[in-house]
C-alpha cells in the first residue's frame, strides 16, 4: 500500500495529515497549511469531532475498514489532489453523565474525609496534650492517630500518612513504648530523607519527637531507678 493520506482541519484552522499505513494510521501536523475552501483539487468534507474520533479509532484497530477506506480514497470516481476533513462544532454536546456522576461523588467524599480529618486532628492534639499526665488519654490519642491513619491512606496522601505515624509515636512514648516508638520515627525519617524532595516540616517533626523519646526516656528510667532505691 502506497502512502495514502487525508487531512484535518480543526476549529482553529490547524491542519494535520492523516497517513493510512498497512499496519497503522500516523497523524502528524502538516505544513504549509492547506486551504480547506472546496475547489476542483480538493474534496472538503465537514463532520463533528464524535464522528471524526470514531473514524480514526475505526482506522485504528480495523484493518479491513482501514484497507477499505484507503482503497475509496484511491478509486475515487473523482480525482482530487486533496481530501480534507474540516471540523465543525456537533449540534448537541457530548457529555458523560456516568463520569460525571462518579467525579462529583469522588470530589464530596475527598470534601468529607478532609473535613473528618480536620475534626480528628483537633480532637487528637486535645488528648495528645492531656496524654502526658493522663495515661487513658494517651491511649485514647493513639487510637485517634490509628483512625487518621486510615483516612490518610483512603486520601492517598503519603506525608499525612507519615504524620499519623508520628502522632501514633507520641501516644506509645507517653504510654513509655519506648522501643515501638523509636522504630516508628526512625522509618518515618529515613523514608522521607531518601525522598527527591524531603518535606522538610516533617523532617522537623522526627527530631522534635525524636527528642522527646530520648527526655521521656531519661525521664522513664531515673524514675525506675528511683523506685528500685
Amino acid at each position: 500500500m502506497g502512502k495514502v493520506c487525508f487531512y484535518i482541519c480543526d476549529y482553529t484552522g490547524t491542519t494535520e495529515e492523516c497517513s493510512i499505513k498497512r499496519n497503522s494510521v500516523r497523524i502528524r501536523p502538516f505544513c504549509p497549511s492547506v486551504s480547506v475552501k472546496p475547489t476542483n483539487s480538493i474534496l472538503c468534507i465537514t463532520t463533528d469531532p464524535m464522528q471524526l474520533v470514531d473514524l480514526l479509532l475505526n482506522l485504528r484497530y480495523f484493518p479491513r475498514f482501514r484497507l477499505k477506506m484507503a482503497n475509496i480514497l484511491v478509486t475515487q470516481e473523482e480525482p482530487f489532489d486533496l481530501v480534507t476533513i474540516k471540523l465543525v462544532p456537533p449540534a448537541k454536546e457530548h457529555l458523560d453523565y456516568h463520569w460525571g456522576e462518579r467525579a462529583v461523588h469522588m470530589i464530596w467524599e475527598l470534601i468529607e474525609l478532609t473535613e473528618l480529618m480536620a475534626w480528628l486532628s483537633t480532637l487528637g492534639g486535645a488528648f495528645s496534650a492531656l496524654g502526658d499526665y493522663q495515661l487513658a488519654c494517651a491511649d485514647t490519642a493513639g487510637k485517634i492517630s490509628l483512625h487518621q491513619m486510615k483516612l490518610a491512606l483512603r486520601l492517598g496522601d503519603p506525608s499525612l500518612v507519615a504524620r499519623c505515624q508520628l502522632y501514633l509515636a507520641i501516644s506509645l512514648i507517653q504510654r513509655a513504648e519506648f522501643a515501638t516508638a523509636k522504630q516508628i520515627i526512625q522509618r518515618v525519617y529515613r523514608s522521607e530523607r531518601r525522598q527527591t524532595e524531603p518535606e522538610t516540616r516533617l523532617l522537623k517533626m522526627c527530631q522534635g519527637i525524636w527528642a522527646k523519646l530520648r527526655y521521656e526516656y531519661d525521664l522513664h528510667q531515673r524514675n525506675a531507678a528511683r523506685i528500685k532505691m
